[in-house]
């Protein structure tokens, strides 16, 4: 498996992202760009300047519309192919997160907890016509920094992970907050969704990433690394997960550090047992992201790297032996 190496931003990476058919992928970094590559080949399309340091971003289903959450309290809508800004809504403050809900009818877009103001939840109507946001509504705040939000199946609730290491889950219709629970010391950086949304993991600076039941919300497993996560990435094909993170670049002269604790590394879902691990980055990881299909995943680093991996055909028969398959008599 080689990797193929995209070297454009100078800082470090916020976000990678596929779109829907896996043949794109987009590159968010705090160099207030937003770059857009080929999957297959590694080769550039184009840029996206934004006039802050991009967080956040989401791509429509239908790969027309690419929204943009960045530090200068602006949440911006772009057309894919032209790469025209079509419409920009202005916050007060930073904006951490954003994501289409399922039928990109709305978006949510998280604000930070900074100069006085709290960190809320916004839900805005979107116009798939035109391109077009409006503000809708705004959930009460939780009175800490909300890290990352995501919507929920079928959109009924949103989910959102917080400094103080709680999950919170707002009731959508009913625009108020539905439960609130605590099982990290340290704070949650990231929630993850496995494919249809069934269960989904949480990444946080405590060294550890735990899977939940989506419905009954009970804690499934446990997965230690012993280093902070900052992201994972779910295998939509296998029983895997790939989680990456590391010390921070400002902790990182005061310990000892090697290699080895940037390496992103692979887990069985439901053994638990660490797979394998892949060198890659020389910096904490910040974000994964596989394609629809399984087959390739992308990831991005402190140093302004992003590696695109194709996974070869051996990765996909090695533990064929510990699937389970009924035999038809």
């Amino acid at each position: 498996m080689r990797p193929i190496s995209l070297r454009l931003h100078e800082r470090p990476i916020t976000q990678v992202l596929f779109n829907r058919e896996g043949d794109l992928l987009f590159v968010a970094a705090k160099d207030k760009l937003v770059s857009l590559w080929y999957t297959s080949t590694g080769e550039r399309i184009g840029t996206y300047t934004c006039g802050g340091v991009v967080y956040a971003m989401d791509v429509s289903q239908n790969s027309q519309y690419l929204v943009t959450a960045s530090a200068d309290a602006k949440v911006k809508v772009w057309d894919v192919q032209t790469g025209i800004c079509l419409h920009t809504v202005n916050f007060e403050v930073a904006c951490r997160s954003i994501e289409f809900n399922q039928g990109d009818s709305q978006i949510l877009v998280v604000t930070d907890q900074v100069m006085g103001c709290q960190a809320l939840v916004h839900v805005l109507d979107f116009d798939q016509a035109t391109g077009k946001l409006t503000t809708n509504y705004t959930f009460q705040s939780p009175n800490c920094k909300i890290t990352h939000a995501t919507w929920g199946p079928l959109n009924k609730y949103i989910f959102s992970s917080g400094e103080d290491g709680a999950i919170r889950i707002y009731d959508v219709e009913k625009r108020s907050l539905h439960h609130t629970f605590v099982e990290n010391t340290k704070q949650v950086t990231r929630i993850e969704w496995t494919k249809h949304r069934i269960m989904f993991l949480t990444c946080s600076k405590d060294g550890t990433a735990k899977l939940y039941d989506t419905k009954t919300l009970k804690h499934l497993k446990t997965f230690d690394t012993g280093r902070p996560i900052n992201t994972a990435g779910i295998s939509p094909l296998k029983p895997h997960i790939i989680l990456g993170g590391g010390q921070s670049a400002e902790s990182v002269t005061t310990t000892k550090v090697d290699a080895s604790q940037f390496k992103v590394r692979f887990y069985h879902i439901v053994y638990g047992d660490e797979l394998g691990s892949l060198i890659g980055h020389i910096g904490p990881v910040h974000s994964i992201c596989f394609t629809p299909d399984g087959k390739t995943f992308a990831t991005g680093g402190e140093e302004g790297l992003v590696q695109i991996n194709h996974l070869d055909e051996s990765y996909f028969q090695f533990d064929e032996d510990l699937v389970y398959t009924p035999k038809h008599e």
